[in-house]
């Protein structure tokens, strides 16, 4: 009997305890790679999350800083005139050899409102950028930021949106993010 003892352990593992051992790893792997994966959806939407912070800083500053017409007077309140809505880059994202990242368009974002409120990209970047305000002032002045975003190029896209206005005592208020599709 010592000696099949001996024999049974030169002889190494048998079928079907490789076969539970590789049940495992799929197991493992089944569970693990789709959480991974949405890990690191989810760590791209800071980028969102953080433009739309710098947006909602560059609005209130400029809306707070006093503005004068061509005569030198002080004109009314108002958020960055964006007149149509403002998307930058203007291509889509996923048509390009670095997709799903669009490439910056560095002149584009001189252009109004973008200087005025301080927000340009120089790197590669995963949302599209909107800013539209609307044609009130004072009390009446109000703006939608947004990033929008397909993250893995499926023709879903995730959105990041900022509302801003301006409450009884004549300061802006913001709410949001208001999130569509996060991690699509």
């Amino acid at each position: 009997m010592l000696n099949r003892l001996r024999q049974r352990k030169a002889e190494g593992f048998t079928l079907i305890e490789l076969m539970i051992v590789v049940a495992i790893i799929g197991i493992l792997a089944a569970v693990a790679i789709p959480a991974f994966v949405k890990y690191l959806r989810k760590s791209k939407t800071v980028e969102a999350t953080e433009g739309l912070d710098k947006l909602k800083v560059g609005a209130t500053q400029y809306f707070q800083a006093d503005h004068y017409d061509s005569d030198g007077n002080i004109a009314a309140k108002a958020f960055p005139n964006s007149g149509a809505t403002d998307t930058k880059p203007t291509q889509r994202c996923c048509d390009q050899a670095t997709a799903p990242k669009c490439l910056p368009a560095t002149a584009d974002w001189a252009a109004t409102p973008w200087h005025e409120l301080h927000f340009g990209l120089t790197d590669p970047h995963y949302y599209q950028w909107e800013f539209n305000s609307g044609a009130g002032t004072s009390s009446a002045a109000s703006y939608i930021a947004a990033a929008i975003g397909d993250l893995d190029c499926d023709g879903t896209a995730s959105r990041f949106e900022l509302r801003g206005g301006i409450d009884t005592e004549g300061g802006v208020t913001v709410k949001g993010p208001i999130i569509s599709n996060e991690i699509e």
